[in-house]
């Protein structure tokens, strides 16, 4: 699922830079350190089960996966205000090209769950955003 929403951000966010999927962020940032421009990574973020269903031979039970998308930009100033403020249009087009878009699933669309400042190292503002997506479990109880 990384592949499909790091592509369809290629496509309807011109202005993220570089975008990447990491399965191990903090790994590839130790080693590599802070990319030097503009540059999204769209990192897996977990799954939760939710209620399971009760039904005679099937076991149903839906669940969430998160997904995020660390934005990252150059700040040269120490508040990271400004960066933050020519961060927002590209905060909006991530929302917009993932909520309610599905990446293939039958089940569900992606929801923006939250977004947040990730923090300010190295020159650099994080802000992550968060979406998640239904699906479901059916398996036929034998």
């Amino acid at each position: 699922m990384l592949d499909e929403v790091k592509a369809r951000l290629e496509t309807f966010v011109p202005d993220a830079g570089r975008i990447e999927t990491a399965v191990d962020l903090t790994r590839l940032l130790k080693d590599r350190g802070l990319p030097q421009t503009s540059t999204a990574f769209v990192v897996p973020l977990g799954l939760q089960g939710k209620r399971a269903g009760d039904a005679t031979g099937v076991f149903t039970q839906e669940y969430a996966v998160t997904v995020g998308v660390l934005l990252v930009a150059r700040s040269h100033d120490q508040t990271g205000s400004k960066a933050l403020d020519a961060l927002w249009p590209v905060i909006l087009q991530v929302m917009n090209a993932l909520g309610g878009w599905s990446p293939g699933t039958e089940f569900g669309v992606f929801e923006l769950r939250r977004g947040d400042i990730a923090g300010m190292s190295g020159g650099a503002l994080l802000f992550m955003l968060e979406f998640s997506i239904n699906d479901q479990l059916r398996i036929t109880v034998q």
